[in-house]
């Protein structure tokens, strides 16, 4: 995520993407290249929102930007957004975070946007300093903030004006890179934070596993973005520089290891097609994964410009919003068998 801090219209092709069996060999063609209303730069994160379509995008410099996934042309952007880190969403709203800094002085916030109206209607000043990482509970209406610099996780209440509830502690007590991402499966918080994954009790705060793989820490952190894949009961995690991490949600023991090409930022999931995909800051591209065979399948390279740290993936026409930094758009991808 920052810098500052070292740290989801086609019709399927032919019918073939159904399922989780790859029968033959995926390649990917590109369909669009979306330019944002920004400037070349490292920008932070790419969500998609299956309740309208739309791919939401933090942007280098400032501003978020709200993407149309049928005319691939960008529909909104918010420039008062002047710090953006990531954002998540509920049926109503979207949640950006805004961390201090060079645009934003020493405001921190959680920015709320009405999808109905596409209008800011609150900027609420955040309990923690440098909110980033964020996940949604919507059965229990809670929105969790990864906040860099307190070491911690955010408990707020969803809506239009988000109130604070609680403050979950993470470890360790002294990190060097502070806590990333996290995402809430099985009623179970998973926080990646240095080279730790923890799993917490969302309703206690308290740390149920913790474990240490001994990464080497580089300036993006150690542990990063992960999916959770259900039917294999597998937590897919990406690190930096360890390549990728298959563990067990239970016990956060290693259960398998695989390559990747260049150290992962957000690392993502299409289960309809059995594909995983992990988004990279050292190269311009993203590596992607059978998920069901468990196995490295290739790298797509977005350019020459890199980074290609995030991106996001549409899960009913498959197609891939590969964020290219060095190009300022998102470029788009066609999975194929």
């Amino acid at each position: 995520m920052r810098l500052k801090n070292l740290l989801t219209g086609v019709a399927l092709l032919g019918g073939m993407m159904t399922g989780t069996a790859l029968a033959n060999p995926i390649t990917f063609k590109e369909v669009a290249k979306i330019p944002l209303p920004c400037q070349p730069g490292h920008g932070d994160w790419v969500a998609y929102d299956p309740g309208n379509h739309d791919v939401y995008v933090s942007l280098h410099g400032g501003g978020m930007a709200v993407v149309n996934t049928d005319t691939n042309t960008v529909i909104h952007n918010f420039p008062s957004v002047t710090e953006p880190n990531t954002m998540t969403f509920d049926d109503n709203y979207v949640y950006e975070t805004q961390a201090e800094g060079p645009g934003a002085g020493k405001s921190n916030q959680i920015i709320v946007i009405d999808k109905n109206t596409w209008q800011i209607v609150d900027r609420v000043d955040t309990v923690g300093t440098s909110p980033d990482g964020t996940f949604i509970d919507k059965a229990n209406g809670r929105l969790y903030v990864a906040m860099d610099d307190d070491n911690s996780i955010d408990e707020y209440t969803t809506g239009a004006h988000p109130k604070y509830i609680k403050k979950i502690m993470l470890l360790p007590k002294n990190p060097v890179a502070g806590p990333d991402v996290a995402s809430l499966y099985n009623g179970w918080i998973y926080a990646t934070d240095d080279a730790y994954v923890e799993k917490i009790d969302p309703n206690t705060g308290k740390i149920a596993a913790i474990v240490n793989y001994h990464l080497k820490l580089n300036d993006f952190g150690g542990t990063k973005g992960m999916f959770y894949d259900r039917a294999h009961d597998v937590l897919w995690v990406g690190t930096t520089t360890g390549g990728m991490l298959l563990i067990n949600p239970d016990n956060l023991e290693v259960e398998k290891h695989l390559k990747m090409t260049a150290g992962a930022d957000a690392v993502i999931a299409d289960h309809g097609l059995g594909i995983g995909y992990a988004f990279e800051g050292g190269i311009p591209g993203f590596d992607y994964y059978d998920i069901k065979d468990q196995k490295f399948l290739g790298t797509v390279k977005t350019g020459t410009a890199k980074p290609t740290h995030s991106g996001a993936v549409d899960p009913v026409t498959h197609r891939v919003y590969a964020y290219a930094g060095g190009e300022a758009a998102l470029i788009v991808y066609q999975p194929e068998e």
